[in-house]
């Protein structure tokens, strides 16, 4: 059913994904406004026929639903502006920004409820709805769970957080609507102080469920790691292009749904910068392609007939890839020149790793590594905690 919906509403035509994903967010949000725009002004009107706060509270929740989804409204208007001179990277952040407003909202209609529940606990009004209120408050309890289901069905389809947390908005208005309708039941057999502390456990939720999406949103602002599985990906996709001998040190920048993507490639040194070009370019359409993603490629030339070379990555591997502080080595090199003698390789590190062990780590490693090879200077370059 979500998927003919969808597809009357929203054909999937010919224009580009960045497109379609705001059209669908837009759709959604509409959906949302229209659905609790209705549901408010039939929770206001029996709250206030009846005198429940919790019915009043939820009602109020429900309109932050209405605010909400005007949000995500506009934070998919705004990712859909291209770039432009002031921010070049396109406005894909402005969704989390709109993630954000939806979890203060909710942290802050909670706040505001606490309050009028404590009063209710305090000074107890016996609430007596008909049966036919109860009966209209449960049919809601279904369309929100239904709005709230569409929604997690349209992030799914277009990988949208702001989506995500729309939909448990949708799904806390549902719950907090569930404990009202118990609180009026328990209102008809003579327990009034119930509606109280539904109207507190409403608020309590709502205050919970905010802060759950405001950290997910900060997190995004901020910059979150690439999934391990997004990165094998990305690496598995570069190894599999001719003349590419590894891959590592892949960062990945996300603005919204528009990602951006460094990788260090390693090929051999004795290629022309020709097909060094050649290949860095291979590089970046495979991954443009495949992920659509905006790549940027850094080449790095390695010896892989070198015996040295070969003689140091075997030591490496059989002595210290088993090491729970190291993650891989590269970038092997050897500089032998009558003057110098060194050896030169990047090592990633566990995520999290402590400043002082990392220290001790490449302490350790450039020790073993200066008696397994007297006379050379060893020289070792742990990657930042960003790269992969």
């Amino acid at each position: 059913m979500f998927e003919k919906i969808t597809n009357y509403y929203v054909p999937n035509t010919k224009e580009s994904a960045h497109v379609y994903r705001s059209k669908i967010g837009v759709f959604q949000g509409w959906v949302s406004v229209l659905v609790n725009g209705i549901l408010f002004v039939l929770k206001l009107t029996i709250g206030i026929m009846v005198g429940a706060v919790s019915v009043i509270a939820d009602a109020v929740h429900t309109l932050s639903d209405v605010v909400s989804s005007m949000v995500v409204i506009w934070g998919f208007k705004q990712a859909e502006k291209p770039a432009d001179v002031e921010h070049p990277y396109g406005h894909g952040r402005a969704e989390y920004i709109a993630t954000l407003i939806i979890a203060i909202l909710l942290v802050v209609a909670g706040i505001e409820f606490i309050q009028v529940a404590i009063n209710r606990i305090q000074h107890p009004e016996l609430v007596e709805a008909s049966w036919w209120m109860i009966i209209l408050l449960s049919v809601t309890i279904l369309l929100k769970e239904m709005t709230a289901r569409y929604a997690e069905f349209l992030s799914a389809r277009i990988a949208s957080g702001t989506l995500h947390a729309d939909a448990w908005h949708h799904r806390t208005d549902a719950i907090s609507s569930l404990l009202v309708v118990a609180a009026l039941i328990a209102g008809r057999f003579g327990y009034p102080t119930i509606d109280g502390w539904a109207g507190l456990g409403v608020a309590l939720f709502l205050i919970y469920t905010g802060f759950e999406i405001a950290r997910d949103a900060v997190d995004d602002l901020i910059g979150k790691p690439p999934t391990s599985e997004e990165v094998e990906t990305i690496r598995q996709i570069v190894m599999s292009i001719d003349g590419v001998l590894g891959a590592h040190d892949i960062t990945v920048h996300s603005y919204g749904h528009d990602k951006f993507v460094s990788i260090h490639v390693e090929i051999d040194a004795d290629e022309t910068t020709e097909i060094a070009h050649d290949i860095s370019e291979k590089v970046e359409n495979c991954l443009e392609q495949a992920l659509g993603v905006e790549p940027t490629v850094h080449m790095d030339p390695v010896h892989p007939n070198d015996p040295v070379v070969n003689e140091i990555k075997n030591y490496l591997n059989d002595k210290w890839r088993n090491n729970d502080r190291i993650i891989d080595f590269h970038d092997i090199r050897v500089v032998k020149t009558e003057n110098h003698h060194v050896i030169l390789f990047g090592i990633n590190m566990i995520i999290g790793l402590g400043q002082d062990k990392i220290v001790e780590c490449c302490k350790s490693l450039e020790e073993d590594l200066a008696q397994k090879y007297p006379g050379y200077e060893i020289k070792t370059n742990v990657s930042p905690l960003y790269r992969y």
